[in-house]
């Protein structure tokens, strides 16, 4: 009777309802189907939780082959093929809340496997005090149905990341940048500080917490100060060592700081021969926790107009100040890491 269909161990072939398929064996289906939920599933390490929802297709029968499995931004939930075909459930009509994601069935075991991470598949991201928890559900493709209803919420749950635990060691302080171009030859030097005063370098064996402020102080020596200013054009930070990394933070573009920032200051920036910028540590939403420091600084002449870039509230250049000296542009980088 199945002779285009060959059952796993645990399946039979048999009829149901006139249709002919793999049936579940009565030991292996009573397990699932004198229980209403999933159970929890096993945890990954000490700072994650899962738990799955109640789980049902046509009220209380539970279809479910094994708990969720919750892994760090992705989890999976499989289905038995057998107790989906005894209910006369197409289980390549499922899909999860975006349809476009469908179920795998493995074709020895014919266990339906549903994956998805926390922004894919219409999966749902909420959060409360202590926990990130994202939902999603197996549900029927189609608008309408003629069979019974089938719908199975499943949750992961994990514990928001302690923040203060995150610390950051400075790889490189101070970074010295030589610059020679035509007439001017000078040292850019960039130090990082702990402390508004700027007396606490910050050296590989600080650490450094997330969100803690830290200060960037540039420095050119080599300069007459009567004639020259040094002005940060742009700083902005990668989590790769490129500063031509796709991913890009900006701190201060223009000359100005970015108010979308607001723990971002910028002081004396085209004064003289040194200025200075705070922040607030933070980390890129990846695995690696490297945070790069980039900086572009130029050169002004005084006698040639303002050099100190006057900024507009929305964080724009509100005129233009005294031109830059392209030639002599000097770049400096400095990075941190978890």
């Amino acid at each position: 009777m199945c002779e285009s269909k060959t059952c796993s161990d645990h399946e039979f072939c048999g009829e149901i309802n006139g249709i002919t398929g793999c049936l579940c064996r009565a030991n292996f289906a009573s397990q699932y189907k004198n229980s209403i939920t999933f159970g929890k599933s096993p945890l990954k390490s000490t700072e994650e939780d899962s738990k799955s929802r109640k789980c049902c297709l046509n009220m209380c029968h539970c279809y479910s082959g094994g708990p969720t499995v919750c892994e760090h931004n992705s989890a999976s939930v499989t289905l038995v093929g057998c107790l989906l075909e005894e209910r006369g459930i197409d289980y390549s009509l499922l899909g999860l809340l975006d349809k476009t994601c469908e179920g795998q069935m493995d074709e020895k075991t014919h266990m339906v496997t549903f994956n998805f991470t926390s922004d894919s598949c219409g999966t749902i991201v909420t959060t409360n005090n202590s926990q990130v928890i994202f939902t999603n559900a197996v549900t029927l493709k189609n608008e309408i149905t003629r069979k019974d209803h089938a719908y199975i919420e499943f949750s992961c749950i994990y514990k928001k990341p302690e923040v203060n635990h995150v610390a950051f060691r400075i790889q490189d302080s101070p970074v010295v940048q030589r610059v020679t171009s035509g007439t001017w030859n000078h040292t850019v030097t960039m130090k990082a500080f702990a402390d508004a005063s700027r007396t606490q370098m910050l050296d590989p064996s600080h650490k450094v917490r997330l969100n803690q402020k830290v200060w960037v102080e540039l420095k050119s020596s080599g300069l007459d100060e009567n004639l020259i200013s040094m002005v940060t054009d742009s700083c902005w930070a990668t989590n790769q060592q490129s500063s031509e990394s796709t991913q890009k933070y900006f701190l201060i573009q223009n000359g100005c700081a970015n108010l979308a920032d607001q723990t971002v200051q910028v002081e004396r920036n085209g004064d003289g021969i040194l200025n200075y910028f705070s922040f607030n540590m933070f980390k890129f939403n990846d695995e690696s926790g490297d945070v790069y420091l980039h900086c572009k600084l130029q050169l002004c002449l005084k006698q040639e107009g303002n050099c100190i870039p006057e900024c507009s509230s929305q964080g724009k250049r509100r005129r233009r100040s005294a031109k830059y000296n392209k030639k002599d542009t000097a770049f400096l980088s400095m990075g941190w890491s978890t």
